[in-house]
């Protein structure tokens, strides 16, 4: 896997970054699109939801390495439960997901609100968020 570009945020650490996009739509951010990929861009409309698959590049072996962990809001209580079952950034292969609102798109750059990543974070991918194909159906 190759990046096609990178995200430009004001935060320098993962600590300093908003646990989710959907949190944090008041924060913007930008993605730069490599020059290869810049035509990737094209249909992509303002105010469109769009997924950034990104690589989170700024984690030690450390922070990926446990199968059990205690999620953000259980710290008191010292309770762990499934790494697969939480929403942390600490995961064995360090594949970032998030839903961002498109501001704009200008040239090879995607101006976005949402940001839960760190300024420099490579995307490996824009997908357009669909409610037909991302909302699983009711009563089933």
């Amino acid at each position: 896997m190759s990046p096609i570009g990178y995200v430009v945020t004001e935060y320098a650490r993962p600590q300093q970054a908003p646990p989710q996009a959907t949190l944090a739509y008041g924060d913007q951010g930008r993605v730069v699109l490599y020059d290869p990929y810049a035509a990737g861009l094209d249909g992509i409309a303002e105010g469109w939801y769009v997924w950034l698959l990104t690589w989170l590049h700024d984690q030690t072996d450390e922070e990926t390495a446990p199968l059990q962990v205690v999620p953000r809001g259980w710290e008191k209580s010292g309770r762990t439960t499934g790494v697969y079952a939480t929403r942390t950034p600490n995961r064995h292969n360090r594949i970032g997901l998030s839903l961002v609102r498109v501001r704009e798109v200008k040239g090879n750059v995607l101006h976005f609100d949402g940001v839960d990543l760190v300024n420099g974070t490579p995307v490996l991918d824009i997908k357009p968020y669909s409610p037909t194909s991302d909302t699983p159906p009711e009563n089933e």
